[in-house]
């Protein structure tokens, strides 16, 4: 049985993969559908085929997860960690230019 973490991170890493694999497709097809010089039936055949486009495959769809636990909340965006390891692994030295702040 996997352990729903993993379960998390490899549904989130597919989602990128199909982004990347969607994107320049979903582009054109945007651009087309408000490009107001193309005939209309074929904005809405780019319309319709936008339609088809898998849901997951969206930019909106994916999630900020953290590496390690899968944590949605509370990510940080330079390290992609969660608040926890990040300090702890922050505190540990393991991350380059951050540190414990003393003043």
């Amino acid at each position: 049985m996997m352990i729903r973490e993993n379960r998390w991170k490899m549904l989130d890493n597919f989602k990128r993969k199909l982004f990347l694999k969607n994107e320049l497709k979903r582009i054109i097809l945007t651009s087309l559908i408000k490009n107001t010089n193309v005939p209309l039936h074929n904005r809405y055949f780019a319309f319709y085929n936008k339609s088809k486009l898998i849901r997951a495959s969206s930019l909106n769809q994916q999630k900020n997860r953290c590496v390690a636990t899968g944590r949605i909340w509370s990510t940080v965006k330079n390290t992609r960690l969660s608040r926890f390891n990040f300090r702890t692994e922050s505190n540990n030295g393991h991350l380059p230019g951050f540190k414990r702040a003393s003043w």
